[in-house]
C-alpha cells in the first residue's frame, strides 16, 4: 500500500505550449514542478498499486478523449508566503462528468495528498499547476501567464498513474 497520483495528460500541442510557459517561469527564477504538465485527477494514500492501475485502465477503455478549455488562472492560498499558480479548465458538463466518473471508486483513499482533488466534499479544485511563487511576485507571474496565450481548447488524451513521490508506473490512452 503506497501513495499514488492519477493525472490527465494533454495533446502534444498543449503540452508544448504549457512547457514553454513553465520555461518562462523558470527563466524568471520561479520554481516549477518536476511533474509533467497535467490536470490531477486523483491522489490516493494507502491504496494497492494493482487496484489503482486496473481501475485506471478500465476507465480509459470506456472513456473517450475529452476537450477542455483552459480559460482561467488561479492561485492557491499561500503557505508561508509561497503560492501555487495554476490554470483551470472550464467546468463543462462533459469534463466534470469525466472527472467525477473516475472518482466513482476509491474516494476513501483521497485524503491528505488528494485534498484538492477529492470529490468527497463536492468541491474539487480541478487545476493544472504551473509554478510556485512568492506572494510578492504574483503580479509578474500573472503577466507571464497572460503573455503565453495558453487560454484555449485542449484535449486530454491519456491518464497516467504515478507513485508519490513521482515515478511513472503506467500510461493509459483514452479511446
Amino acid at each position: 500500500m503506497n501513495n499514488y497520483v492519477v493525472i490527465a495528460r494533454f495533446d502534444n500541442a498543449t503540452d508544448k505550449k504549457l512547457n514553454q510557459l513553465r520555461k518562462s517561469f523558470e527563466n524568471a527564477g520561479y520554481s516549477v514542478p518536476e511533474w509533467p504538465v497535467h490536470i490531477t485527477i486523483a491522489a490516493y494514500e494507502g491504496i494497492d498499486e494493482k487496484q489503482i492501475c486496473d481501475w485506471t485502465q478500465e476507465f480509459c477503455k470506456s472513456h473517450k478523449k475529452v476537450i477542455v478549455n483552459l480559460c482561467s488562472v488561479g492561485i492557491f492560498p499561500p503557505n508561508k508566503s509561497r503560492n501555487v499558480i495554476y490554470l483551470a479548465p472550464a467546468y463543462s458538463k462533459i469534463f466534470v462528468d469525466f472527472y467525477y466518473d473516475f472518482h466513482q471508486r476509491y474516494g476513501e483513499y483521497c485524503t491528505g495528498i488528494g485534498r484538492y482533488n477529492s470529490i468527497v466534499n463536492d468541491s474539487p479544485s480541478i487545476h493544472c499547476t504551473i509554478a510556485e511563487i512568492n506572494t510578492d511576485d504574483l503580479q509578474n507571474a500573472i503577466k507571464l501567464v497572460f503573455n503565453s496565450k495558453c487560454f484555449e481548447k485542449s484535449k486530454i488524451t491519456a491518464l497516467e498513474v504515478y507513485t508519490y513521490p513521482m515515478r511513472l508506473l503506467k500510461k493509459f490512452e483514452l479511446k
